[in-house]
């Protein structure tokens, strides 16, 4: 997800999961997020650095990104993935 896209899809009022946090379905698999608020600073970070699969590693957790990979093998899935996650939450083009 880049820097923009992250920044469009925290001003979304998104679906939202356990705990109110978003909730977004790819590939037939559902992924909680955190709340913009809540995002890892290392996650952050590694987006700023040009690093998006750490980010995105760092939001997801490690249980969720493993079970993302599953169905995720390509740098076409990343950003199929990252348009997902920007479309779900109601931000980015369409």
């Amino acid at each position: 997800m880049t820097t923009r896209q992250r920044a469009e899809a925290t001003k979304a009022k998104p679906k939202t999961g356990k705990g109110n946090d978003p909730t977004v379905t790819w590939r037939g698999l559902s992924f909680t997020l955190p709340r913009a608020e809540a995002f890892p600073l290392d996650a952050v970070e590694a987006e700023e650095h040009g690093k998006p699969l750490l980010a995105l590693r760092l939001i997801l957790g490690t249980e969720q990104y493993a079970q993302w990979r599953t169905v995720a093998g390509t740098v076409a899935d990343a950003e199929e993935f990252s348009a997902a996650l920007v479309g779900e939450l109601g931000r980015g083009n369409r």
